[in-house]
């Protein structure tokens, strides 16, 4: 993982103007999100955890709603007071309502599917790939808006894939030299 952590870092480096308060906020995030993958996996290998609750998909939408509550006692007292001004933006126009509501079911269809990975392989597995999707988005942003990709950021890529490939053929590595 540190490899592909190094390669995301230096590919960003060229890019020093966006807000640290950001980068902060995202890496909790990613913390947070590593911390539910791995409880996801461990609920998921709890004996009679489907007779209980159906599967990995119902699994799933008991996390989201208790993560949906959690943060709507959050947003409450945070940033509650703006809450009827966004609802009056939101009914005024419709480009916000759109965002709001396919950004929701991306995000949905997104974590579903993250979920549904972990149980075929594990945390840490998910956590190369959620890392591995930060590189892939900044070579398709540069891509898509004509950005140059320079030196540097084409090496903090290079490294970042160069690291999940490691990562995903370690073990065979590995096995031969154990022979």
């Amino acid at each position: 993982l540190i490899p592909v952590i190094g390669g995301v870092v230096l590919a960003s480096l060229g890019e020093l103007d966006f807000a640290w308060a950001a980068l902060v906020t995202a890496g909790i995030a990613n913390v947070f999100a590593a911390i539910k993958a791995n409880e996801n996996k461990k609920l998921m290998d709890t004996a009679g955890l489907k007779d209980r609750i159906g599967g990995v998909g119902n699994q799933f939408a008991l996390t989201m709603i208790n993560s949906f509550l959690f943060c709507l006692v959050l947003m409450a007292v945070t940033e509650g007071h703006k809450f009827g001004a966004f609802v009056k933006l939101a009914a005024a126009n419709k480009v916000v309502l759109m965002n709001l509501i396919f950004s929701g079911l991306w995000f949905y269809a997104y974590n579903e599917l993250a979920t549904f990975t972990i149980k075929k392989t594990n945390a840490v597995t998910q956590s190369v790939a959620n890392t591995a999707k930060r590189v892939i988005v900044i070579v398709g942003v540069a891509i898509v808006m004509g950005e140059s990709l320079d030196p540097l950021k084409l090496v903090g890529c290079g490294i970042g894939i160069g690291g999940v490939f490691l990562y995903s053929v370690i073990d065979d590595i590995v096995a031969k030299f154990k022979k």
